[in-house]
């Protein structure tokens, strides 16, 4: 086990930095690109994944090896085929989003809904404006794409304006509404829960507390704007003759919207299934006769409204394949390190006061190159993944209502003759505010919402740790022999200490019971341990072990000899001799410091391993006084979720090789066996050296 902490060699970091690097200039170059409208989001993303492969290593093809893990990517061949089908069920639940988005514009329910609000707010501009942006954020709860957008807003903005409402602030209260509704939006749900890996009752909570943040917002700012305005009671656009409603459906059908999320919510009816269903009762009860027309029509049409938003998604599958790979994994995970906000304040500050970065398609931007980013923050763990999906829904409240960017804004900004960019303006300080509070939401809140606070009290930094993590210096070069309880364990382990007192110069054993990995190291008389251990071989005469360990008892190395028990275990002392001269920086960090740590190869660790014994449970072995079990890791535990996911659904390997990572992951444990009390714990900073 202690062998698992050598790490490569200081040429293959090198070349990872660099790599690294690379990966950093071309994501700049893209984003660049994007900004200045050269190149679309929809092959930049793409472009992106690739470039971001090739530049870590992968090769175009690569011969499949029986060792090769199949989930993941081990050439660019595989980032572009795992990644086409990477959100698959993302693409699905728009397609049928999309098909009940058009069922409820072609049949009149959405035409009807905003016409019984436009005469319940007769000639009261203020409540016209806020009857209708309610009837937008219900529709938008369900339907998607700029078709919706253009089909609801030529029913809507002309209300607005009809009746006085300026054209800049029926610009805005549109958009805003739009943002409100979207909040709740279950195809967008879905897309959160497969690119995050997060069950969308963790975070639904959360949406509706930003749901009521942003309706308050909305009425504060409709408000405001009347006041500004001396109560809209400008600017008033006669009704044109053709713009009569057509006939209006049935007081049944105007529950079409909500279905799908009545069923989610209430039934966990799955989005796709309450979608489908949502469109058929939709049709059957505005147009029975002509249900099967209606619905192929609406199927057609709904699919060309998503097309571009699946290409997207396509490109984001295909970054997120890439991004989990070993090779840019090792690539890019130092610099993100380096950025990312581990602490409450930096959460708050990156995803609410700076989430106008998100605008131009900038770098938190969920749908331009700012999927990148939370793309390696998802696969490297760097924040919680329900604390990741809740920055993404406060940042997108920026981008859907401000981004100047999107095709949304630019055609309510043509429709209604206000300049996009006085859009942003306007609603610009009030999304960022949105934002700022449904981040600190978050901070203060995460806990109750999510079932488990976002930031825990994180473990101490490695200075703190000196007390457990290091023997006392009155215990350098002091080592303890151990055997393993037989008469031939105890006659190796004599031999042992009698060599070691003979031959090793300014060492010394010391007298000591019981298993080092009791506890930690504070009050040891000893710095490093020897465990000798005997096993009969008939004719061939004994086996003997000698396994080194640290003064807390994490394992550094083992050897074997075979021979009398006398001549074997000298040898095997022979053998830590000559390891000691091949690894001297390692060797005085075990025998003077009581640390299975090598300076000479540093890396991140927390000193805890995974594994999984006979009964098939995963469970944890923690080094007393490391930053696992200062973060509140047992050995012992029975690892149930890891990052807040079952550990079965990484597999048994890549699970175990987590515990090798050097990232702060989070666990939900049972204490010490199985039906045990429930933990969660959270890794704070790990030892580096």
């Amino acid at each position: 086990m202690g062998r698992r902490y050598v790490f490569g060699s200081t040429a293959g970091g090198a070349i990872a930095s660099l790599s690294g690097i690379a990966i950093v200039v071309v994501f700049l170059l893209l984003a660049g690109l994007m900004i200045a409208r050269k190149l679309p989001a929809l092959l930049a993303v793409p472009l992106m994944a690739l470039a971001t492969a090739a530049l870590a290593g992968l090769p175009p093809l690569h011969a499949a090896l029986p060792s090769d893990d199949p989930k993941v990517a081990h050439d660019l061949a595989s980032v572009v085929t795992q990644g086409a089908v990477k959100l698959a069920a993302v693409y699905a639940t728009l397609f049928f989003g999309a098909l009940l988005s058009r069922v409820v514009l072609s049949t009149g329910i959405a035409e009807t809904l905003v016409t019984y609000a436009a005469e319940f707010g007769g000639d009261k501009p203020l409540v016209l404006s806020l009857l209708l942006c309610g009837v937008v954020a219900i529709l938008f709860t369900t339907v998607t794409g700029l078709g919706a957008i253009i089909m609801i807003g030529t029913i809507v903005l002309p209300v607005m304006m009809t009746v006085g409402v300026p054209r800049a602030t029926s610009a805005t209260l549109f958009l805003l509404a739009f943002g409100l509704g979207y909040i709740l939006n279950i195809a967008q749900w879905k897309f959160y829960s497969t690119i995050f890996g997060v069950d969308r009752t963790t975070f639904q909570s959360y949406a509706f507390v930003i749901f009521a943040v942003q309706a308050v917002v909305l009425v504060v700012y409709a408000i405001v704007r009347a006041r500004a305005t001396r109560d809209y009671a400008t600017n008033v656009i006669p009704a044109a003759a053709e713009d009569a409603p057509r006939k209006r459906v049935g007081p049944l059908a105007l529950i079409t919207p909500l279905l799908p999320l009545v069923l989610l919510r209430g039934f966990g009816v799955d989005a796709i299934v309450g979608f489908a269903l949502a469109a058929l009762y939709g049709v059957l009860v505005t147009r029975p006769r002509d249900a099967v027309k209606t619905l192929i029509a609406a199927w057609i049409r709904g699919i060309e409204d998503v097309a571009p938003a699946t290409i997207l998604m396509i490109g984001i599958g295909m970054l997120l394949v890439a991004a989990n790979t070993p090779q840019v994994q090792a690539a890019v995970t130092p610099l993100v390190a380096a950025v990312a906000p581990r602490s409450p304040l930096a959460y708050v500050v990156l995803f609410g006061l700076l989430s106008p970065l998100a605008l131009y398609r900038g770098p938190l931007n969920p749908y331009g190159v700012g999927i990148g980013v939370y793309t390696v923050l998802a696969t490297l763990h760097m924040l919680p993944a329900v604390a990741l999906v809740a920055a993404v829904m406060a940042v997108v409240q920026v981008q859907n209502v401000c981004d100047p960017t999107n095709t949304q804004n630019v055609w309510v900004a043509n429709f209604t003759g206000t300049g996009v960019e006085r859009i942003t303006r306007l609603v610009l300080p009030w999304q960022v505010g949105v934002a700022t509070v449904a981040a600190i939401v978050v901070v203060l809140f995460g806990g109750a919402l999510f079932g488990a606070a976002p930031f825990p009290p994180r473990a101490a930094a490695a200075a703190t740790l000196s007390t457990g993590l290091y023997a006392p210096p009155a215990a350098a070069r002091a080592i303890a022999v151990l055997d393993d309880g037989t008469p031939d364990g105890a006659l190796a382990a004599h031999e042992v200490a009698a060599g070691v007192a003979r031959g090793w110069a300014g060492y010394r054993v010391v007298d000591a019971h019981g298993d080092p990995a009791a506890a930690d190291c504070r009050g040891k008389p000893y710095a490093a341990a020897m465990r000798l251990t005997v096993t009969p071989l008939g004719r061939d005469g004994r086996d003997v072990a000698l396994e080194l360990f640290d003064c807390a008892g994490w394992s550094v190395d083992q050897w074997h000899s075979q021979g009398t028990v006398r001549g074997a275990a000298l040898d095997a002392l022979f053998r830590v001799r000559e390891w000691s001269h091949e690894h001297p920086a390692l060797a005085a960090e075990v025998f003077e410091r009581g640390l299975a740590f090598d300076p000479a190869n540093p890396r991140p660790t927390y000193f805890y391993v995974l594994f999984k014994p006979v009964d098939g449970y995963m469970r944890a072995l923690v080094r007393p006084g490391g930053p696992a079990y200062e973060a509140g890791l047992r050995t012992g535990d029975v690892i149930d979720k890891l990052d807040g996911r079952f550990w079965w659904e990484y597999g048994t390997y890549q699970t175990q090789l987590r515990a090798y990572d050097g990232k702060p992951h989070d666990f939900d444990v049972q204490r010490g066996t199985v039906g045990g009390p429930p933990m969660h714990v959270q890794l704070g900073d790990a030892f580096t050296g």
